[in-house]
C-alpha cells in the first residue's frame, strides 16, 4: 500500500492524537487521593452548601454521592480521633466536600487503631458556582483555581489544559470533569469507605494515578489502582522490552490509515452543542494499542506510537521510490551513452574551467 507523505497529514494525526478521547486534565484535576465526593456518612447528593462547599447562600458545591441503596458504611461518622481504636485492620476512610480530590481528610485503620492524614490544603478562593456543570463548561470565570462540584464531578477555573500535555494559555473559563460512563459506579469518584452495593469486586475507574479508581470491596468503596498506570517511559520501569520489526510497523501503519475517522456529540449535557472530530472505540480491532477498553477511551500513548509507525513507514517508502528513481535515472543515461546527469553538469563544469585557463595563458 503506497502512503504519500505529507506533513500536513503527519501534523493533523498528531493533533488528532492529542484529542481523542482524552479530558484536558487528569480526571481528578488535582492528581492521586484515596477519596473524593462525599463522606462516609453522608446520605446522597447534599444540599447547596454555598461557594466552595462554605456555609452561606448561593449556589454551592453538592455533597457528593453518598450511601448506596441506603446500605451502611463501616466508616465512623465523622473523623475519628488520631489513635482511636478500630476494628477493620485497612479500613480507608475519607472526610469532607473539598472538590479537590488531594485535600480531604481520611482516616486508616492501622493495628487497631486510627491513623488520620489531614493534607492541610489552602483555602480555596471565594467563587459563586454556576447552577449547574453544564451552565459552567467552558464558561468564562474568575479567579484562578477556584473549583466547583457538582454530584461529586468538578469543575477548575483555569487557563490551563493539563493531560496529555500541560500547557497554559489564553483566558480562564470552567474546565469540568466528565462524569463515570459506567452506569453501575457513581458519577464522580465517591470518598473511601462510602457504602457500595456493585458485586464484590467491581472497579470504577476515574484517573490513571494512583488511588484514582474505586473497588467495592467488604460492602464499601475501597482506593484502588487503575489496571493502565499513566504512561512513564523510563527503562527502568519496563521489563520484556521487544523492538518492532518493519513487519510489525507496517501492520500498525495499516491499522492507522483504516481507522473510520467519525464526528460525533457527547451523551453528557455538559459536552453538547458541540461536533467532535475522532474515532469509535468499538470500530477498532479488539487488541488495538490505540485503545484502552476498560476506561472506555483512547490509549493516547499507544496510539501516538502508532502515529510514529506511520512516519517510520511512509519514510522508508519514500526512501525505496528515492533509491528507485535514482536507478532509473542512471539506467537511462547509460542506454543513452552517458554519464548519469550530476556527473554530466560536473564533468562540464570543469571542461569550461579549462577551456577559460587556455584562453587565459
Amino acid at each position: 500500500m503506497q502512503r504519500p507523505v505529507t506533513r500536513a497529514l503527519v501534523s493533523a494525526l498528531a493533533a488528532l492524537a492529542l484529542g481523542c478521547g482524552a479530558s484536558d486534565h487528569p480526571p481528578s484535576d488535582a492528581g492521586g487521593g484515596p477519596f473524593d465526593a462525599g463522606s462516609p456518612a453522608d446520605a446522597g447528593p447534599g444540599t447547596d452548601a454555598g461557594p466552595n462547599g462554605d456555609a452561606g447562600p448561593g449556589p454551592g458545591v453538592d455533597a457528593g454521592p453518598g450511601l448506596d441503596g441506603g446500605a451502611t458504611s463501616a466508616c465512623p461518622a465523622s473523623l475519628p480521633a488520631m489513635g482511636a481504636s478500630c476494628d477493620r485492620e485497612a479500613l480507608v476512610c475519607g472526610y469532607g466536600q473539598d472538590p479537590r480530590v488531594t485535600c480531604r481528610p481520611y482516616a486508616t485503620c492501622t493495628s487497631g487503631a486510627w491513623v488520620v492524614t489531614d493534607p492541610g490544603c489552602p483555602a480555596l478562593p471565594p467563587v459563586m458556582c454556576p447552577a449547574t456543570r453544564e451552565i459552567a463548561a467552558d464558561q468564562p470565570c474568575t479567579p484562578l483555581d477556584a473549583y466547583c462540584a457538582y454530584a461529586g464531578v468538578p469543575c477548575r477555573c483555569t487557563n490551563c489544559i493539563f493531560y496529555p500535555i500541560e500547557r497554559c494559555m489564553g483566558p480562564l473559563t470552567w474546565h469540568c470533569d466528565a462524569p463515570s460512563a459506567d452506569p453501575g459506579c457513581p458519577a464522580g469518584i465517591p470518598n473511601a469507605g462510602v457504602a457500595c452495593t456493585a458485586p464484590e469486586g467491581t472497579q470504577c475507574v476515574y484517573g490513571c494515578e494512583p488511588d484514582m479508581a474505586r473497588t467495592c470491596s467488604g460492602g464499601v468503596w475501597a482506593p484502588s489502582s487503575s489496571p493502565t498506570s499513566c504512561p512513564i517511559s523510563t527503562r527502568r520501569a519496563k521489563r520484556d522490552i521487544r523492538y518492532l520489526d518493519d513487519a510489525q510497523v507496517s501492520e500498525l501503519a495499516d491499522e492507522v490509515l483504516a481507522m473510520r475517522l467519525a464526528t460525533y456529540e457527547y451523551t453528557d449535557p455538559a459536552l453538547d452543542g458541540r461536533r467532535r472530530l475522532g474515532f469509535i472505540l468499538e470500530d477498532q480491532p479488539a487488541a488495538s494499542f490505540a485503545t484502552d477498553p476498560e476506561r472506555s477511551q483512547v490509549d493516547l500513548y499507544g496510539y501516538v506510537s502508532m502515529l510514529v509507525a506511520v512516519v517510520q513507514e511512509q519514510q522508508r517508502e519514500l526512501a525505496a521510490l528515492r533509491q528507485a528513481y535514482g536507478e532509473r535515472v542512471r539506467r537511462r543515461s547509460l542506454s543513452a551513452g552517458r554519464r548519469p546527469s550530476h556527473t554530466s553538469s560536473v564533468s562540464r563544469n570543469v571542461t569550461t574551467s579549462q577551456a577559460g585557463d587556455h584562453s587565459m595563458r
